[in-house]
C-alpha cells in the first residue's frame, strides 16, 4: 500500500517531491492521474492535473446542477477528469 502512495509523487531532478497526485476512489491504487497538489500553484488546493482549475470548484458547479458534459466543455477537458474531480470532492467530504 505504501509503494502505491510512493508512485504517485512527482519529483525534481534532485528527487526532491514537488507535486502529489491524490486518489479518487477508496480500493483503486492504480487509478488515473487526475487530481493533484502542487504547493506552488493555487496554495497547494487540489487542482485537476495540467489546469489551474481548482476541483472544488468543478464540484460545487455539479452540485449546482450542471452536467458533467456541459462542465467539461466549459473547461476543455475530458468527461472523465471531470467526473475525477468530482469523486475526489465527494470523498473528501465523506
Amino acid at each position: 500500500m505504501l509503494q502505491a502512495h510512493l508512485r504517485r509523487i512527482e519529483r525534481d531532478s534532485s528527487g526532491l517531491a514537488i507535486r502529489l497526485y491524490l486518489f479518487t476512489r477508496k480500493d483503486q491504487p492504480k487509478e488515473p492521474k487526475t487530481v493533484l497538489v502542487d504547493p506552488r500553484v493555487a496554495f497547494g488546493r487540489p487542482l485537476l492535473a495540467g489546469t489551474n482549475i481548482a476541483t472544488k470548484v468543478i464540484s460545487q458547479r455539479f452540485k449546482a446542477g450542471e452536467a458533467i458534459e456541459e462542465l467539461a466543455d466549459d473547461y476543455g477537458r475530458s468527461p472523465q477528469e471531470i467526473q475525477e474531480a468530482v469523486r475526489f470532492e465527494q470523498l473528501e467530504a465523506a
